[in-house]
């Protein structure tokens, strides 16, 4: 029928004897007529010839289509029975995880406001990075990048290395963690205890070391940085077996049995920018009326990509000071291109703070100080919920302000390093080391049972030259004093 069609297309006349151009029946005329019929038949022999292999061209395609044909992009998931295996193996792990905890902790300075701790540090592995683990394994699994003999690679600041050596544990295949070469030993055992092995290397060159690794064994590197914002969902489920994973999707369902509302705010810092852009799609998608809310390092370009456009093109690793904020902030390894270096989507963010590393960590000492011990994400968002509250407060017509932020680990990870004050004395002096430490947990103390704004405090008192000052005018005063003393002696 194809081949019908095709030649029921050709006019007739190309194949009837072609009327002469004129009436002269002069010799040379006729031999020239003859010519031209000659080349119009060949013209239209070689036309019908390409229809006839048109047509049988199709009718050998359409032929084929009639035959099932497994697609090349599936075999690398040949073995359906083993993915199907691994792939309700973390379902299972899912509805084990059930929800975190929210842990109301009321500010004395403040009592109109809600501050609730989504605390993760209660997961299975002790970290928020145990949701995030689950979505990038199941990413990783559907888009069958992972069989059985696939060995996983990953650069991490340990947390993620810990949930991913879990993860790779529980499915069965090897494990292999690139990290800073600072990384507490702590981080280190626990990524070995669930049988991962361990390679360090300088926090810049990690992710290029794993994906060497991944390249030239074989196998697949994961690499959280760029691939969570593919792994993250951001979607409703209910409470259905098979749930979603978005922490802002229990958040949500948490509030509601208490008869709730979604809060005013949600705060969190961001290390690859997942979480933090997982929880601000979840709130556009479903048009809840909260402000998602960016805690920063202050040598970090993540504020400057969200709030002014910058460092998409451009590496912040000459603005890097050490040590940082373990895990939390980029700018260490090039420009933020979403995608490839990071998970941040600018779009969803509503606002950021830029916070003093050092500050931070003394919010994590005055926070254990109030009941609540966590990492260094926890003193950063406890840090930022206090100015935030200070700031918002007066503005909540109706009922508490109501901000919720993360319990991201527990701070006995960071026992040997951001609670101990021998290693903040050496890691911060270029910070302004304890002096300046010490007048940022007093700052923040106040704010805690007074209500006042840590950072607009703390940024004119603790500063380094502020420090300085005091100390010198309190030593001339102290030496004032002595000499008085002294006199009436």
């Amino acid at each position: 029928m194809l081949f019908f069609n095709f030649v029921c297309q050709v006019e007739p006349r190309d194949w009837a004897k072609l009327e002469p151009e004129s009436s002269m029946e002069n010799g040379d005329r006729k031999v020239s007529q003859t010519v031209t019929n000659k080349k119009m038949i060949s013209k239209n022999s070689i036309f019908l010839i390409s229809v006839v292999l048109a047509s049988v061209t199709v009718e050998v395609e359409a032929s084929d289509s009639l035959t099932l044909t497994k697609a090349p992009s599936n075999e690398k998931n040949r073995d359906f029975t083993w993915r199907q295996q691994a792939i309700q193996k973390l379902w299972e792990e899912r509805k084990a995880m059930g929800h975190t905890p929210l842990r109301k902790f009321p500010i004395p300075g403040m009592p109109d406001v809600d501050l609730i701790f989504k605390d993760e540090s209660v997961t299975k592995i002790g970290s928020l990075k145990f949701r995030f683990g689950w979505a990038l394994f199941m990413w990783a699994l559907l888009e069958g990048h992972i069989d059985q003999n696939t060995t996983v690679y990953e650069a991490s600041s340990g947390n993620t290395a810990i949930c991913e050596s879990y993860m790779t544990k529980l499915i069965g295949v090897p494990f292999v963690a690139v990290v800073p070469d600072y990384t507490e030993d702590t981080k280190v055992n626990h990524i070995k205890e669930y049988g991962g092995k361990v390679l360090k290397a300088d926090i810049a060159a990690r992710f290029g070391k794993a994906a060497l690794e991944a390249e030239k064994n074989h196998g697949f590197y994961m690499n959280q940085f760029a691939n969570a914002h593919r792994a993250e969902e951001f979607h409703e489920s209910g409470n259905g077996e098979l749930e979603s994973v978005n922490v802002m999707h229990e958040i949500v369902q948490q509030l509601k049995s208490q008869n709730l509302k979604e809060p005013d705010f949600f705060i969190h810092a961001a290390g690859t920018g997942g979480t933090i852009s997982s929880v601000g799609r979840y709130v556009q998608k479903y048009n809840l009326d909260t402000k998602v809310i960016m805690a920063d390092p202050e040598f970090s370009i993540y504020y400057d990509y969200v709030i002014n456009g910058k460092f998409m093109n451009e590496s912040g690793a000459s603005l890097w000071k050490t040590p940082g904020m373990a895990g939390i902030g980029f700018g260490y390894a090039g420009p933020a291109i979403l995608g490839q270096t990071s998970s941040l989507q600018p779009s969803v963010v509503n606002g950021a703070f830029k916070l003093p590393d050092i500050a931070s960590t003394a919010s994590m000492h005055v926070l254990r100080e109030y009941g609540i011990s966590g990492g260094t994400s926890t003193g950063m968002n406890f840090l930022a919920s206090l100015s935030l509250a200070a700031k918002e407060r007066s503005k909540k017509s109706q009922g508490p302000l109501r901000i919720v932020t993360l319990l991201g680990d527990p701070g006995t990870v960071y026992e040997s390093s951001y609670y101990n004050i021998s290693w903040i004395k050496q890691k911060f002096d270029f910070h302004g080391g304890l002096p300046v430490f010490d007048c940022w947990k007093d700052v923040i103390r106040n704010s805690f049972t007074k209500g006042s704004d840590p950072l607009a405090v703390g940024s004119e008192l603790c500063s380094k030259e502020a420090v300085k000052d005091s100390a010198s005018r309190r030593s001339k005063r102290e030496t004032n004093f002595s000499a008085k003393f002294r006199s009436v002696l």
